[in-house]
């Protein structure tokens, strides 16, 4: 990951993405990155969401494509970071249209754990 970390989000950038920022694990010129807190479903779990604003998948043009594939890239860089690579962890993308906090599909990742669906402890995917 070479693009700046450990970064203190602007006051536009958290207008922009509806949700409280501690700390941004990631940022460059595509998307940005934090540690889920709010509701974390696992012992680690982050969401990396794309700077254009894409507000639901099937809005995404040709011109979304090598964003759409840079959060997959840096949500993998996020879990070897954090270590959950070896051990397996989920990527999922999530466009939770009923959820007007992000206003963007996303990118999260966490650690492999078995867990309901919906998510919680005890399900697998």
């Amino acid at each position: 990951m070479a693009a700046t970390t450990s970064l203190q989000f602007s006051n536009s950038l958290r207008s922009v993405f509806g949700v409280k920022l501690k700390d941004c694990i990631y940022e460059d010129d595509k998307c940005v990155a934090f540690d889920e807190y709010d509701n974390p479903q696992a012992m680690v779990h982050y969401v990396v969401v794309p700077k254009p604003r894409i507000p639901r998948l099937f809005e995404a043009t040709g011109e979304d494509e090598k964003t759409l594939g840079h959060i997959l890239l840096v949500a993998k860089d996020i879990a070897v970071s954090k270590g959950i690579h070896k051990a397996g962890y989920h990527v999922m993308v999530d466009e939770d249209h009923r959820n007007k906090k992000l206003r963007s599909i996303h990118v999260f990742g966490r650690a492999l754990q078995h867990m309901l669906w919906p998510t919680g402890p005890g399900s697998r995917l």
